[in-house]
């Protein structure tokens, strides 16, 4: 399990100020990253999510933005990353359901054709049938 962090501890491990890392944090949050808290609603912060702040004060340096937009980039890749992680697992069960189709055409091919004879029926039941009582009365 990966120790927390108070902010005040993130703050020191990313060489800024708290109130920088709470600025960070509500970049953010605002584009769709969320944060653990603590007792009474405190933030705590985890090797992964100041791994996350570390990348996004890295990409605001490098792409020269400020950090709300390299937030906002930063959330956007991972939507478009998740995005296609699930479209890969649609088109793997896709190909997994083509494959179990073919091979069950391919069983359905191979079972013997049993052929049913034609179906006349039997004498009695091509006679027609005479109408009883009052229904015989009114046809006369």
């Amino acid at each position: 399990m990966s120790e927390k962090y108070s902010a005040k501890e993130a703050a020191s491990k990313l060489e800024i100020s708290p109130a920088t890392l709470s600025k960070y944090v509500m970049a953010l949050e605002g584009a769709g990253f969320r944060f653990e808290t603590g007792k009474r609603n405190a933030r705590m912060f985890d090797d992964k999510e100041l791994a996350t702040i570390r990348r996004m004060m890295e990409t605001a340096v490098s792409e020269s933005m400020p950090p709300g937009q390299a937030a906002n980039l930063m959330g956007q890749n991972a939507f478009f990353s998740i995005i296609d992680s699930r479209l890969c697992a649609l088109e793997e069960q896709q190909a997994y359901l083509l494959k179990l189709h073919t091979d069950l055409a391919e069983k359905i091919a191979r079972l013997p054709v049993q052929r049913i004879p034609d179906y006349s029926p039997p004498p009695f039941l091509s006679f027609p049938l005479r109408k009883a009582g009052f229904l015989r009365f009114l046809s006369k």
